[in-house]
């Protein structure tokens, strides 16, 4: 099994009276642009007395990779003995707290966010992040900051919680700030849309004029009955639908995002009619497979199917959304258990730090193409039926 590199690692943390987050920096990119200042966290690999000058520089921090304990008597912070040393590059954006370092943001991936809050008025049966009535609006402070820190070249940023538009405001100011300092980046939001409903909300969005936000919004069902069942709130489907209605009235891209639950699919046609008869005005349709951890693990027996059982409908509800002119694709969904027409739009979805291959994709000629699966596919989730893509070829051939 081949896992992603993780978020967070252990490290030993020495002069820290608090946490401090900081753009990662390596000696190369230091010797090749000079910068240097305390939002920088100098990494190197090993420490050498020759590089004492550079130490003593301006830095928030330093980690130092190759040592077990600060070699230096510095007033800096300074992390040693990772756990994980391959999880920080240069360009990256970190937390150093006292026994842990935390990646807010990975240069090299494609799947970085905001994590705007842990709270949500839905309790959906699926949902792998579940809610928590908390007062974390301390991470408002800490996604602008990290708008300050992350590359100005960056294509995406996703912004998701919980549910982002509990912070009201909050959140406008936030898409402002992105527009403001990331003019470049496009935002992928993640919400219910029920907030959508107060059209005077919508208006506000529409006013700050973010050249390039899409908006992820589920949808579960045909009818208020199925759409509710899976939000567990009702009301929440005529909610969610009014605010689709009114986004598009204020011209705002919007992907309709359909997790391919045991209802859902059984019902997959009827969802694919209704988005062609009433929200044809969407960009595009994404059905996604379940991460199986949170509610999705204690629902397992309401929520979990085999999708192989149901590659037909599946396929039908795709054409019959794409011959409308809406653009369709599959996330979180391993080739081997599409059929090969669907392969073109499979998107290798998967947060690379929850990502992960079993053993026996080792042979498939289309690994380099697939999602794979979710670290979290254990115990129940893990007995799915897995052949590589090459032997199935091979076994059509009588090899």
């Amino acid at each position: 099994m081949r896992n992603g590199q993780p978020l967070k690692t252990k490290a030993n943390i020495e002069n820290l009276t608090a946490p401090l987050m900081l753009e990662v920096i390596d000696l190369e990119s230091f010797i090749s642009s000079g910068d240097c200042n305390n939002k920088h966290c100098l990494l190197i690999h090993e420490y050498a007395p020759s590089l004492d000058s550079i130490l003593k520089l301006d830095w928030g921090a330093v980690i130092i990779i190759n040592e077990i304990s600060p070699p230096i008597d510095n007033r800096l912070p300074i992390a040693t003995d990772l756990e994980f040393p391959n999880a920080i590059a240069s360009g990256d954006v970190i937390v150093i707290s006292l026994k842990r370092i935390n990646v807010l943001y990975r240069r090299s991936s494609h799947s970085n966010l905001l994590f705007v809050t842990e709270r949500c008025d839905h309790r959906c049966i699926m949902c792998s992040q579940p809610p928590k009535e908390i007062d974390d609006t301390w991470r408002i402070n800490e996604c602008h900051q990290l708008i300050e820190l992350i590359d100005d070249d960056t294509t995406t940023l996703g912004v998701s919680g919980g549910e982002p538009t509990l912070l009201g405001d909050e959140l406008l100011k936030l898409i402002q700030h992105a527009k403001d300092t990331l003019p470049k980046t496009s935002l992928h939001i993640l919400t219910n849309g029920c907030a959508f409903e107060d059209f005077t909300y919508v208006s506000k969005i529409q006013t700050l004029a973010h050249p390039h936000i899409i908006w992820g919004i589920p949808i579960y069902g045909a009818t208020p009955q199925h759409h509710d069942y899976h939000t567990q709130v009702t009301g929440s489907f005529n909610q969610t639908i009014h605010g689709l209605y009114n986004l598009g009235h204020a011209k705002q891209h919007i992907e309709l995002r359909i997790v391919l639950t045991q209802h859902v699919v059984k019902h997959i046609e009827d969802i694919a009619e209704f988005i062609t008869r009433n929200l044809a005005f969407v960009e595009t349709v994404a059905f996604m497979g379940i991460e199986p951890t949170g509610f999705a693990r204690t629902n397992y027996q309401q929520v979990w199917c085999e999708l192989t059982d149901y590659q037909c409908s599946l396929s039908d509800s795709v054409k019959r959304l794409q011959s409308n002119g809406i653009h369709t694709a599959l996330y979180n969904i391993p080739l081997c258990h599409l059929p090969e027409t669907l392969h073109p739009i499979a998107a290798q979805s998967i947060s690379e730090w929850k990502n992960t291959y079993r053993d026996e994709c080792n042979s498939c000629e289309k690994i380099s193409q697939c999602s794979g699966f979710f670290q979290s596919h254990r115990q129940r989730f893990g007995h799915q039926r897995i052949i590589p893509i090459q032997s199935l070829r091979s076994e059509t051939h009588g090899i």
